[in-house]
């Protein structure tokens, strides 16, 4: 009967004692795998140090640069030689663009302006810049510029009135009539003429007793001129 009592004993210690060395393999297996880790990659980099070894350069963004702003040209011009002025960052480098084909560099003074002498060629020209420094950093482009280059005078032809007609009767008026090109005025003694769509023009002149000189002149965009006269007689 004792000795019964006495197994009971150890039977209850020998399965305290299991379960006391399980929940320590699963605390020490917990411990290894928490702090295992940490310990081998700190080791690691210690390794790595010892060896004299860097960790690889963070790469630069690239430095922001703000486009230059160019100042008006005329929209259209006879003369192929202009001036183009600008603004920008102090010490940049600004690229002129005609036509997207690269035409100079200026450096931006202290006073932020640049500015440069343009040749352009007849016809529409686009001019645009863009701005850079000694490290290769571009700005984007600045506004766009477009200016007509003509050289040329623009047509006039006049049906009426006929040189050295006669106008007679209670009416004074002369009807002056004719054609021109596009985007170009007409004007009569400084007086302006509508000319329509199709380019053509009407106008009823009031003339004075005796012999009248019609001065009529097409202006286009660019100003150039082309002029005519008519000399008409007025008797009542």
């Amino acid at each position: 009967m004792a000795y019964s009592r006495y197994s009971r004993i150890e039977d209850k210690k020998q399965r305290r004692r299991l379960v006391l060395a399980i929940v320590g393999s699963i605390t020490i297996v917990a411990l290894l795998i928490i702090f295992g880790v940490k310990l081998i990659v700190a080791f690691s980099l210690l390794v790595e140090n010892l060896k004299g070894s860097s960790p690889s350069p963070t790469p630069q963004s690239q430095a922001l640069i703000l486009p230059p702003t160019l100042d008006p040209l005329p929209m259209a011009t006879n003369s192929g030689e202009l001036k183009l002025t600008g603004a920008g960052k102090q010490g940049l480098t600004a690229i002129i663009y005609v036509n997207s084909g690269e035409v100079d560099r200026e450096t931006v003074a202290k006073d932020g302006t640049f500015s440069t002498p343009l040749s352009l060629q007849d016809g529409s020209n686009t001019i645009s810049a863009k701005l850079t420094d000694n490290k290769g950093n571009t700005s984007d482009l600045s506004n766009f510029l477009t200016t007509l280059i003509k050289k040329s005078a623009p047509t006039l032809t006049i049906n009426t009135p006929d040189d050295n007609s006669t106008v007679t009767g209670d009416s004074n008026l002369v009807t002056v009539s004719g054609k021109t090109d596009d985007n170009t005025t007409v004007t009569i003694n400084g007086r302006f003429v509508v000319v329509e769509s199709d380019n053509s023009f009407s106008y009823q002149y009031p003339l004075n007793d005796g012999d009248n000189m019609l001065t009529i002149i097409a202006t286009d965009q660019a100003g150039n001129t082309t002029q005519t006269q008519r000399k008409v007689t007025y008797h009542k």
